[in-house]
């Protein structure tokens, strides 16, 4: 019996000592592994998908930092190219995050599911390399119903005073308008609400309806339509009344000079925040079901965003002599090169990033409002509204609910090539 445990106790020690090899081989290996990945594992179609790459072999890293690998992003084993082409991203080591990032703007109109990302530049690691893929996905708006119809007012004339003649012939007050919703068989009324500037210097909104909202809320109810609000949010309406604190978009003129313009910067902390203020005092209010944005785009101008621009943007190089060049003078090159539409990628890049930092906007807004009424923006539909910083899918995915498209300034086969491109 002694020497049956003996040889338990030996089986034991060699059992131990396994265990203790493995464990060490699994912690070296683990410690010299390469993780691929994303900062979040879901994006949506209006963000930068944050490539990731980190190892605490210091080796690795010794030799990365004089060399840095590049990424790509596949699905189903094919190479899925980015906007302006980019098929490859540069990673870029970042200290605070002790890794190498990299930035991919999200394909228009992307694909929803699962997206590889493959390490390049770094073959002989491949054995040791952990890749973790990422989705894109798409937000769940909410539904109109079906054949939704609407009647805008486009107009901040006083409603106060307003005469409307009605379908009968019949002369009556703002409920006139309301007249020609039922005539036309319309679901919705919807409001303009906010313009900028004011009446008065320094003011943000045109002010004198505002208060008349819950009567004509009320109105809408009792006839059986549904009603929206929405406000102006970079166009304003005056080149010489500007509200203070507010930071406006620039142009270039003919002499490569920055000159101020009537919209506002997408660049603007403050403008959102106004916006979502304004809209937020009608949100709760009975018999307003809509909430919606107009000029959201880039409007006017648009030069002072070329620095956060180049600084964003990957796949974008930088003209020669940038860092040389003077803010005037850098708006000034950037401005010769977008309106010469030569390069297809640098204007690919500009579009996609306007409309990105748009989304942002509309996330901001979104978010204050909260989730309860439904969000509308008008959209332009040349190229998709492309080319003003806009897109129908990012925006959908940064809170708009529905996209009202603007159908006008087009012949019947230019119509019909909007409608073909929409359905794409």
């Amino acid at each position: 019996m002694d020497g049956f445990f003996k040889a338990l106790r030996r089986a034991g020690v060699v059992l131990a000592v396994y265990a203790v090899f493995f464990l060490a081989r699994a912690f070296v290996l683990e410690w010299r592994a390469v993780r691929l990945d994303t900062v979040k594992p879901v994006y949506l179609h209006y963000e930068f998908i944050e490539l990731r790459l980190r190892t605490r072999d210091l080796g690795l890293r010794a030799k990365w930092s004089s060399s840095p690998p590049s990424a790509r992003v596949t699905r189903g084993g094919a190479l899925v190219p980015g906007i302006a082409g980019i098929s490859e991203v540069p990673l870029r080591w970042d200290g605070s995050k002790q890794a190498w990032l990299g930035r991919w703007p999200c394909p228009w109109n992307a694909a929803d599911g699962p997206y590889a990302i493959e390490l390049l530049g770094s073959p002989e690691e491949g054995h040791r390399l952990r890749s973790r893929p990422f989705r894109i996905a798409r937000r769940v708006a909410k539904v109109l119903p079906p054949r939704f119809a609407v009647l805008t007012w486009e107009s901040v004339r006083p409603l106060a005073s307003l005469t409307v003649q009605s379908p009968d012939g019949t002369l009556k007050d703002w409920r006139g308008l309301l007249d020609w919703v039922e005539y036309a068989g319309a679901d919705a009324f919807w409001m303009l609400a906010g313009q900028t500037p004011g009446l008065l210097k320094g003011e943000t909104w045109v002010g004198h309806n505002l208060a008349l909202i819950p009567e004509v809320a009320k109105e809408c109810r009792r006839r059986g339509l549904k009603f929206g609000v929405w406000a102006m949010g970079t166009l304003t309406m005056s080149e010489e009344d500007r509200v203070p604190g507010y930071r406006y978009a620039l142009d270039v003129d003919e002499a490569g000079r920055p000159k101020a313009t009537r919209a506002l910067s997408l660049a603007d902390p403050r403008r959102p925040a106004d916006v979502a203020a304004l809209l937020g005092r009608y949100k709760d209010l009975p018999g307003v079901d809509y909430l919606g944005l107009d000029y959201i785009r880039n409007a006017l101008g648009g030069y002072e965003l070329v620095d956060e621009f180049l600084r964003d943007m990957p796949g974008v190089p930088f003209p020669a002599q940038w860092t040389a060049l003077s803010a005037q003078e850098r708006m000034a090159a950037f401005a010769r090169k977008k309106v010469a539409r030569k390069d297809a990628r640098f204007i690919d890049a500009w579009q996609w990033w306007r409309a990105h930092k748009t989304s942002l906007i509309i996330r901001s807004i979104k978010d204050a409002l909260g989730d309860e009424k439904a969000l509308w923006a008008f959209t332009l539909t040349w190229e998709k509204g492309w080319h003003h910083g806009q897109d129908p899918v990012m925006f959908s995915d940064a809170g708009v609910d529905a996209n009202a498209l603007m159908l006008y300034e087009a012949d019947s086969a230019q119509f019909e090539q909007m409608l073909r491109d929409y359905a794409t």
